[in-house]
């Protein structure tokens, strides 16, 4: 019996370097080799997501549990509204004086939420959490989005969005035109898993893009987990042989320091319940089903300590010094990333109206 273990361990060996030999060929012929892949993933792909999912009673323990994972503001979040004679998709900062007396929209000024004298910010309840998750509106208007970035320029996670925020693209709840950007979200899983991260992709409520959620242990400063989110996209798009990210819109929190007064960008919460009847705001495996005990998945996730964060940073410091390579020119560099695209400006940047979702550590909600 020990002497078949060991030459099936021999055959394993074997067959790894062949794979490794492989890959290499393609990677000098600069060819992607995540299409055969993704072909592959198709004939194991459930056609009916919907029913894959595991139907949950939400509780109020739940609602605390769900915040844990994805924690960010609470002074301030914004909700999901449809307009229906265009079909157009909006998130807005929620406002006691929103389209009341006195508010500037009124008159069609595009003040900031943040510079207006009749601001009022609501705050974020757990009734509004529970109505997200329960998805009892028809229309989608009780999804809500939250601010990653606190206050004190901390957050608790990072998120990759793989959303559509081209022109026109909010008539279509921000999706993709075809599956193109798979390859990319694929890439960057795998660019986690090479560095030891353990990361939750999450097929967004649209069924055509996706969110790539990394969660913190304890509140960590915003300028660093931002570095270590950049530095993973450069060294890791050199790992896996993607040349560049086409689809990758943007990663959250986008600010190292927030203004004066200012709430920073927005993104949709997941798990909705409307949206996970279709197996979308659902976190999805490598072959892109939806976990059947999307809970389950999602709690089970493990957070990166800062001291992880920090020992990623030198490591990858170390191999850009080691290669001669500026460490500017890993993080800092001037000029075009690997992900930057040109794009028309987005009004949400500065009056944080968008999508997002959210980050770590149990929130008990009063």
């Amino acid at each position: 019996m020990t002497d078949e273990i060991l030459s099936l361990q021999d055959k394993m060996k074997c067959l790894e370097k062949e794979n490794q030999y492989l890959k290499s060929l393609l990677d000098r012929a600069g060819i992607s080799y995540y299409a055969s892949d993704e072909m592959k993933n198709r004939d194991l792909f459930d056609p009916d997501q919907g029913k894959r999912i595991i139907p949950r009673e939400i509780t109020d323990h739940d609602a605390n549990l769900f915040f844990g994972m994805f924690w960010g503001r609470t002074d301030v979040y914004a909700k999901r509204t449809l307009k229906k004679s265009t079909g157009e998709i909006n998130y807005y900062t929620q406002c006691y004086n929103f389209y009341k007396a006195g508010c500037p929209r009124m008159s069609g000024s595009k003040i900031r939420c943040q510079d207006c004298k009749r601001q009022a910010y609501k705050r974020l309840e757990k009734q509004q959490i529970m109505a997200h998750l329960k998805g009892a509106s028809e229309d989608a208007a009780d999804v809500i989005g939250i601010y990653p970035l606190l206050e004190d320029d901390t957050c608790r996670f990072l998120v990759f969005d793989f959303d559509n925020h081209d022109k026109n693209a909010e008539k279509r709840d921000f999706a993709n035109m075809d599956d193109n950007w798979k390859e990319e979200v694929d890439a960057l899983r795998e660019i986690c898993v090479i560095n030891g991260i353990d990361p939750l992709v999450e097929r967004s409520r649209s069924g055509r893009g996706a969110h790539l959620w990394i969660f913190f242990q304890k509140k960590t400063e915003d300028s660093l987990a931002r570095k270590f989110g950049n530095t993973l996209l450069r060294k890791g798009a050199e790992s896996v042989n993607l040349k560049s990210f086409r689809f990758y819109d943007r990663m959250l929190p986008m600010q190292d320091h927030l203004s004066k007064g200012g709430i920073g960008n927005l993104i949709a919460l997941p798990l909705q319940g409307q949206a996970l009847k279709e197996g979308n705001s659902a976190f999805v495996d490598e072959n892109w089903n939806a976990y059947p005990d999307q809970w389950k998945i999602l709690l089970s996730k493990p957070k990166l300590s800062k001291d992880f964060i920090e020992e990623k940073l030198k490591e990858w410091k170390s191999f850009a010094t080691n290669q001669a390579i500026e460490i500017n020119e890993i993080w800092e560099q001037d000029g075009e990333k690997p992900w930057d695209k040109i794009r028309d400006f987005w009004q949400c940047d500065v009056d944080g109206e968008l999508y997002i979702t959210l980050a770590d550590g149990i929130y008990i909600f009063l």
